[in-house]
């Protein structure tokens, strides 16, 4: 069994990871989706999590999760209170994928699992 952690903020990232996880998915593999809120800060966060049920939930066990903080702490700290196999991120709130902002570079230096970071937008 793998575990997978999709760590999102948007809709768009989502999709993108959901493609990318698709066909990678096995019997037995878990999805978490995982979203930190940020106060302040407009996102669609709630429609990233519902769209991860849409597009998987006929492949595998999506569970969803949403928390306060910042972003970086909280999806390490998911990541090794569960054990989690493979990091699926997208590269930056504003930007390609050439661009990788700091909360992935945060992630990417302090996980010793690999991060995976989906095009912002998949073609």
């Amino acid at each position: 069994m793998t575990q997978y952690l999709v760590a999102t903020a948007s809709e768009k990232t989502t999709a993108a990871a959901c493609e990318y996880l698709r066909d990678k998915l096995e019997d037995g593999d878990r999805v978490n989706v995982l979203t930190v809120d940020v106060p302040d800060e407009s996102d669609d966060r709630e429609a990233a999590l519902d769209l991860a049920q849409v597009r998987l939930a006929d492949v595998t066990e999506i569970r969803t999760f949403r928390r306060d903080g910042e972003p970086a702490r909280e999806i390490v700290t998911f990541v090794r209170e569960n054990d989690v196999d493979e990091i699926i991120m997208g590269p930056a709130r504003q930007g390609g994928i050439s661009t990788i902002g700091s909360t992935t570079r945060a992630v990417l230096s302090r996980v010793d699992k690999p991060v995976f970071v989906v095009p912002a937008d998949p073609a």
